[in-house]
């Protein structure tokens, strides 16, 4: 599952909230602190109740409907000119 910096994606009727995709530090599953590309994440029940906010890079897990999930990739977007720069984003795998 991919989900684009600034966007709100449903996963299995929770809402995950991507924000800044930035430099920063994250835990990995392990425990073990990292520090590099992160994003920012916001979770929200099927019944749109908060369920915390964290900070994710690659090998950081995430618990979404009861279910575990593993941060594989954070990318930055990247710049077009004098423009601006297109969005981020990041991915997600279900442990089976």
């Amino acid at each position: 599952t991919q989900i684009e910096e600034t966007t709100v994606a449903d996963i299995d009727g929770w809402m995950v909230t991507v924000g800044n995709v930035m430099q920063g530090q994250w835990r990995r599953a392990d425990g073990t602190s990292c520090s590099g590309l992160s994003a920012e994440i916001g979770l929200y029940d099927d019944e749109r109740e908060p369920r915390g906010e964290f900070t994710v890079g690659v090998g950081s897990e995430l618990q979404i409907a009861g279910r575990i999930w593993h941060v594989k990739a954070v990318v930055a977007g990247e710049a077009f000119g004098d423009e601006g720069m297109s969005n981020g984003h990041i991915a997600l795998a279900m442990v089976v």
